[in-house]
């Protein structure tokens, strides 16, 4: 047992001592449409950091009288590596480019669209995608430990799995079969 805890404290003591910083962030952009995008920064060393990305998907489509019509729910976790290339800034600041890995799961339902007899019928289907990107971006932080970050990527998804959860295909889920996305954000978020 003592050995188990001798271990683990030298193996903790030894990942604490790397690592400069930890942050935290909130995605404002992803607030204003109804979502949630928290994120988690292990700052490795003065130019390199990894971050993990959670968002939670709820996106209604409602009547004057709030009732929801349809609705898209789900999630993304998004791992990145990044490498900040601004040696003038201070560490783990500035101009940086991220690779990033990306899984995506999401459901609509109550989801309606016109057939070829201009029928409304359901068209609810789900969506699993797995893919990689790139972003570019821009990183800063105040003396006080408030922290800013912009950036804007593009990726490919490897899998893009569309499952049709009734027999109408949705034009909805044409654009959401597209393997390519975009990703992008500002976040506000405090550095420990």
């Amino acid at each position: 047992m003592k050995k188990i805890f001798l271990l683990a404290s030298l193996l903790f003591g030894t990942l604490g001592a790397q690592a400069q910083s930890v942050e935290v962030s909130l995605g404002t952009g992803a607030l204003l449409n109804g979502q949630l995008k928290l994120e988690g920064m292990y700052h490795l060393d003065d130019m390199k950091t990894v971050n993990l990305e959670m968002r939670l998907i709820n996106n209604e489509l409602t009547s004057d009288d709030a009732t929801v019509l349809a609705a898209a729910t789900g999630f993304v976790l998004s791992p990145e590596f990044i490498m900040y290339f601004d040696n003038s800034a201070d560490d783990n600041e500035g101009m940086y480019l991220g690779a990033y890995a990306r899984f995506k799961s999401m459901a609509t339902s109550g989801w309606e669209e016109f057939d070829d007899n201009f029928n409304l019928v359901a068209a609810n289907f789900t969506q699993t995608a797995l893919g990689a990107g790139l972003n570019l971006g821009w990183h800063g932080a105040l003396e006080n430990g408030i922290t800013v970050r912009v950036y804007a990527g593009a990726g490919y998804n490897a899998v893009n799995t569309i499952t049709h959860t009734d027999t109408y295909e949705s034009s909805l889920s044409l654009v959401y079969g597209v393997p390519f996305h975009v990703r992008s954000g500002i976040n506000i978020g405090y550095r420990f």
